[in-house]
């Protein structure tokens, strides 16, 4: 092994902080090693013993990126538990309130990893016209959640209130001029002139793993098993024998599907419910573009569904024992909360789990036979999400 040397990697332009060590033979990756050492935030814990209305406002700051996803997934997982059931216009506004943050995310993490994909001359154009576009979708999301982050509006029972008809009128003209501006954007993106030589390497490179997802646009518990899901230590998963001490101390958990490693996110959405086929390692990154451009299309359809003259949420809330699971496509890919209410109306046990605990040895496995001088951009293009990720702490 004298031939390999291990090299980390410090990965910028992430949400979070975290390192990448490679193991590499000649130049091409061999192995590597998601590392986040993040103090763990303890949103799980914290929420033991409070009232579930507090258990919204609190898992929605797990992250200031999915936000509505958590805030959406952790009322869902209440409603759940208590059986009640948001009227029909709460569940498309919250539909709309999760894509709106869904291509808030993309559009973030499309001028964060614009550098690597386009030649080093065309990116502050590519990026000044992202930062535009993201002002565009949060001021639509601050009208219809309350706020451009962690909007307020959700609420157990459903949405709080109905936009008001000038808001809507406002949002549904932005959003067009936001599909107009981003399909120009696309344009720029698919034309392989304008590429940079990661994302040629990117597109020659096949990856195949197994993918998965439970709805294109929401979250429906039905099409996965949940009793499939398990999440582990990475001591764990890769044998702790076998890991370098380099690689030691990371604070978060792998999640599998049937033990084992799943990719979920906007490809795996695509490829199961709509027949996207790319399955290049950039095919990654087209299916978050494509989900942009389907996002804006099927919010549209949703806005003209909307009834003002009925609620947008159930009144009737008695809090009581019961235990609830809510799924949810955050941006990143499936997004689990578990709530357990007790006899006093209070959380009793909470678990989360988020994406990257899915894509953290997904990224791993995708980037062996990868030039090493590309390995940081293999995390990058999985968008990982540290803070969501951290549960675990080292107690000495």
């Amino acid at each position: 092994m004298s031939h390999n040397t291990y090299k980390i990697r410090d990965l910028f332009r992430i949400g979070g902080e975290a390192e990448f060590l490679v193991l590499h033979k000649d130049g091409i990756i061999v192995d590597s090693y998601f590392i986040a050492r993040a103090p763990v935030r303890g949103f799980e814990k914290m929420l033991i013993g409070k009232n579930p209305i507090f258990a919204i406002e609190a898992a929605m700051r797990i992250c200031g990126i999915c936000h509505s996803a958590h805030g959406i997934n952790a009322a869902e997982a209440i409603e759940n538990a208590l059986g009640i059931f948001p009227p029909l216009n709460g569940v498309i506004l919250r539909e709309i309130v999760g894509l709106l943050n869904r291509i808030q995310s993309h559009i973030l993490h499309l001028a964060l990893i614009t550098p690597d994909l386009v030649k080093p001359e065309l990116k502050m154009d590519a990026i000044r016209r992202e930062v535009d576009l993201l002002g565009m979708i949060s001021n639509v999301l601050a009208k219809f959640g309350g706020a451009p982050s962690h909007p307020p509006n959700i609420v157990i029972g459903g949405v709080e209130s109905m936009p008001k008809q000038r808001y809507i009128d406002d949002s549904v003209k932005t959003l067009q001029q936001f599909k107009q501006k981003f399909g120009e954007l696309m344009e720029f993106f698919e034309n392989e002139n304008n590429w940079s030589e990661r994302a040629k390497i990117l597109a020659e490179t096949e990856f195949r793993p197994k993918l998965l997802a439970s709805h294109l646009y929401y979250g429906d518990q039905t099409n996965i098993d949940l009793n499939k899901i398990r999440t582990v230590s990475v001591e764990e998963f890769r044998g702790n024998n076998s890991i370098p001490k380099e690689a030691k101390g990371t604070t978060t958990l792998i999640a599998l599907y049937g033990d084992e490693p799943v990719e979920v996110g906007p490809r795996a959405r695509l490829a199961l419910f709509w027949g996207f086929n790319d399955r290049s390692l950039i095919g990654v990154q087209r299916a978050r573009m494509r989900e942009i451009t389907m996002g804006i299309e099927r919010i549209l359809r949703l806005i003209d569904e909307l009834d003002p003259t009925e609620p947008t949420k159930t009144t009737a809330v008695v809090f009581r024992r019961g235990k609830g699971i809510s799924v949810f496509e955050a941006p990143r890919g499936l997004l689990i909360h578990y709530a357990e209410i007790n006899a006093e109306g209070r959380i009793s046990f909470y678990k989360i789990v988020v994406p990257t605990m899915f894509n953290i040895p997904i990224m791993e496995i995708a980037s062996r036979g990868i030039p090493v001088e590309c390995a940081d951009v293999i995390p990058r293009l999985y968008d990982p999400c540290i803070p969501c990720a951290t549960h675990l702490v080292e107690v000495r």
